[in-house]
C-alpha cells in the first residue's frame, strides 16, 4: 500500500502498481541507485509473512480474487490482530500505466487468523466475494517477504507524480508440502499524480538492470499456480 496515512481497522483503496522481476543482484543495484533520490532519504524495512487462502480447487484464483491474512502487531503493550486483505481487479482505463495492476483492496482487522469473507466491510468487496461466504477455504501458501521501500518523485510536467518503490525478496512456501520458491521483485505503486510516473521509473530500472522484465503475475497468482502444478493436479490423479 502506498502512502503514509493512518490506517483504520477497516478500509478500502484503489491500487495501481507495476511489478518488475529481476535477479537478486540486479535488485540490489537498482536499490543502491534509486535510494539516493528517496523523498526525505527515508527507507522503510519490514518483514511481511502473508498467508494466502483459497478453496481446495482454487475457485477464488479462477475468479481473479485473492485473500490473504497478515498479523499486525499491537501498540502500547496490547496484543495485535490479523488483517484480512481481499483484492480484485478493476476495469482498466486510459489513466492506468501499461502492464500495471489496477485493483481494489479491502482490508479488515479480525480477531482470528482465518479469513471471514462475510465480514468484508467494503460493499463492493462483500458483493464480489458473496458466493464464497459459506465455502471452505484453506491455507494454500505463505509469501515470506523482506521489503524495503521508499517514495520517489518521477516524471515531469503533466507526467510527473510520486510513486512508492518496494524491493521484495523472499520465498513462496506451499503449506501442503513445504516446498520453497524464491523470488525477487520490485513493485512501483502510484501514490499521486500521473500514471506516466510509474513508467518513468520502469525505464530507469531497465537501464540499470539487464535482467529486469515486467512480472505479469501477482504473488497470489504465482503461489496459486505453483500450488496447482505441484499439489492440486496430483490430488486429482
Amino acid at each position: 500500500m502506498a502512502g503514509k496515512k493512518k490506517e483504520k481497522p477497516s478500509h478500502s483503496e484503489i491500487e495501481q502498481e507495476l511489478k518488475i522481476q529481476l535477479s537478486p543482484r540486479d535488485l540490489e543495484k537498482v536499490f543502491r541507485t534509486l535510494k539516493k533520490k528517496a523523498i526525505g532519504k527515508k527507507v522503510e524495512h519490514k518483514y511481511m509473512p502473508r498467508a494466502y487462502y483459497d478453496t481446495p480447487d482454487l475457485e477464488l484464483y479462477r475468479n481473479a480474487i485473492s485473500v490473504r491474512m497478515q498479523y499486525k502487531p499491537g501498540k502500547s503493550g496490547k496484543i495485535g490482530g490479523y488483517e484480512q486483505t481481499v483484492k480484485f481487479d478493476l476495469p482498466h482505463g486510459a489513466t492506468v500505466a501499461k502492464g500495471a495492476f489496477f485493483r481494489k483492496e479491502c482490508k479488515d482487522m479480525l480477531k482470528g487468523h482465518k479469513p471471514q469473507l462475510a465480514l468484508i466491510s467494503d460493499t463492493e468487496g462483500r458483493a464480489i466475494a458473496r458466493s464464497f461466504h459459506n465455502k471452505k477455504v484453506i491455507h494454500i501458501f505463505t509469501a515470506a517477504v523482506e521489503r524495503r521501500s521508499f517514495e520517489l518523485k518521477s516524471g515531469g510536467g503533466k507526467k510527473r507524480g510520486i510513486v512508492e518503490v518496494a524491493f521484495d525478496v523472499g520465498e513462496i512456501i506451499l503449506d501442503s508440502n513445504g516446498r520453497h520458491y524464491p523470488f525477487s521483485e520490485i513493485e512501483i505503486e502510484m501514490v499521486k499524480g500521473s500514471a506516466e510516473a510509474i513508467l518513468a521509473i520502469e525505464k530507469k530500472i531497465r537501464r540499470i538492470a539487464r535482467s529486469a522484465r515486467v512480472q505479469p503475475l501477482s504473488k497470489a497468482q504465482q503461489g496459486s499456480r505453483l500450488y496447482r502444478r505441484t499439489v492440486h493436479h496430483k490430488r486429482r490423479r
